[in-house]
């Protein structure tokens, strides 16, 4: 997964493209009584994305603590457009849209498989902290570097 010769045309004027990075299909219990995607769990499956985003790029949370560094989630928003029901296969699609300094910001969609139909979208940020103090610190440059040759870019807030 993940597209790493996106050209600057696939990208788009809003930043990356976004990559594909986790599918789950829904689950019973996922579901709410009219059948539909409780819309608490794409909450859930927007976590599931960031850490198969983080997988895919070679950097997951172990390397994160080896260097020193973690991430902390200060802000998550969602947008409903249609529900996911019973069975329905999801593609879940993330790209870091902005990087600062101790800072980043994912974008999320989730997409009905069959008819690539958006189901919702949103974002997720997150700050960059020091393992030991809990002080924002600089998101290392080989983190930048993995999240640039993965998704074919990076938007920097610096």
């Amino acid at each position: 997964m993940g597209d790493h010769g996106t050209s600057d045309s696939e990208r788009g004027s809003d930043g990356p493209a976004f990559q594909s990075v986790f599918e789950n299909r829904v689950r019973f219990a996922e579901t709410d009584q009219q059948g539909i995607v409780f819309y608490g769990e794409y909450f859930t499956f927007q976590d599931e994305a960031v850490s198969a985003f983080l997988r895919a790029i070679d950097y997951g949370y172990d390397r994160m603590l080896e260097d020193g560094w973690q991430i902390h989630v200060v802000n998550t928003q969602l947008n409903y457009h249609t529900g996911g029901e019973f069975e329905d296969v999801i593609d879940n699609e993330l790209r870091v849209a902005d990087i600062g300094t101790a800072s980043l910001e994912y974008e999320y969609r989730a997409t009905r498989k069959r008819d690539d139909e958006i189901l919702a979208d949103g974002t997720v940020t997150q700050v960059a902290v020091d393992r030991e103090t809990e002080k924002p610190t600089r998101i290392p440059d080989e983190f930048r570097d993995a999240v640039a040759a993965f998704q074919g870019g990076l938007e920097s807030g610096e």
